[in-house]
């Protein structure tokens, strides 16, 4: 059998490692399913593969991948296109962008999460208000700028 065959007759997915004594500064990017056992502090970008932070990786970083499983510690904005997976030993400060997350207990995060399907930087568009809320906003400040009365009765 070849080394490139699995059991199953299905080539493995290609995994990258960066071992506990590497430190990178700068932008990585990967077309290979990713573990970070040292130093990152930069940007990661991997859309198409998983990244996982080992129990002893610390990452500075603002990553985007198709999965993130943190055992490690990572401090940064988090985006996935599918799930996030805090381990209960995994330290998570910033915020983080998914369509789905799973937190064990004793996972700790601090930062805002926020589930959705769409990629974050489509969450920032703002689509020109409709002719209702023009004439909403117009009659508003009409209404704003007419001299009050009062009555006494």
């Amino acid at each position: 059998m070849s080394p490139a065959m699995s059991l199953g007759g299905e080539t493995p997915r290609a995994k990258a490692v960066l071992g506990k004594n590497v430190v990178i500064q700068g932008q990585i990017r990967s077309w290979e399913d990713l573990t970070i056992e040292g130093e990152v502090e930069g940007t990661i970008e991997m859309l198409e593969h998983r990244l996982t932070i080992a129990t002893n990786g610390k990452v500075r970083a603002n990553v985007k991948a198709r999965e993130i499983e943190v055992l490690g510690s990572i401090q940064g904005k988090i985006e996935a296109v599918e799930k996030v997976y805090i381990r209960k030993s995994a330290q998570l400060i910033g915020d983080i962008h998914s369509a789905g997350i799973i937190i064990e207990d004793g996972g700790y995060i601090k930062g805002s999460i926020e589930l959705s399907s769409l990629p974050a930087d489509s969450q920032n568009v703002r689509t020109p208000p409709s002719s209702l809320e023009a004439l909403a906003s117009a009659t508003h400040d009409a209404w704003s700028r007419t001299p009050s009365t009062d009555l006494v009765a």
